[in-house]
């Protein structure tokens, strides 16, 4: 099971962080940045692009060899559970966002969530 997930989760950041490397400009819009100069680009690529890339990485490892499937599945718990907890926090601060980015909640949470069930299954 955890094999399995972690290589889902390779396979979806490593998709992700390839995306967001060739459509910086969409993402930024379709999330409400508006139209970001260089600047902005640039730390959307490295952000969301090359930190997705790394734990893609990161997860792929973890489905390969036995002794990083831990290491992998905290990356994952900590970077989804964190997210979804900055998301859960700025609720009250910013009010509802729009259903995609609660989708985005609802997936980060989920995946936080069994992040941690396989954790403790180990």
């Amino acid at each position: 099971m955890t094999k399995s997930f972690l290589a889902l989760y390779a396979l979806l950041f490593l998709v992700f962080g390839v995306y967001v490397f060739f459509q910086a400009p969409a993402l930024a819009e379709n999330v409400g940045y508006g139209a970001p100069n260089s600047n902005g680009l640039y730390e959307m690529r490295s952000n969301y692009g090359g930190v997705s890339l790394g734990i893609g990485l990161m997860c792929l490892a973890g489905a390969l060899r036995a002794e990083l499937q831990r290491p992998a599945l905290f990356v994952v718990l900590a970077y989804m559970g964190g997210y979804a907890l900055g998301r859960i926090i700025a609720l009250p601060i910013d009010g509802v966002p729009s259903a995609s980015l609660i989708a985005y909640g609802v997936f980060e949470a989920v995946s936080a969530l069994l992040a941690f069930a396989l954790l403790r299954r180990a």
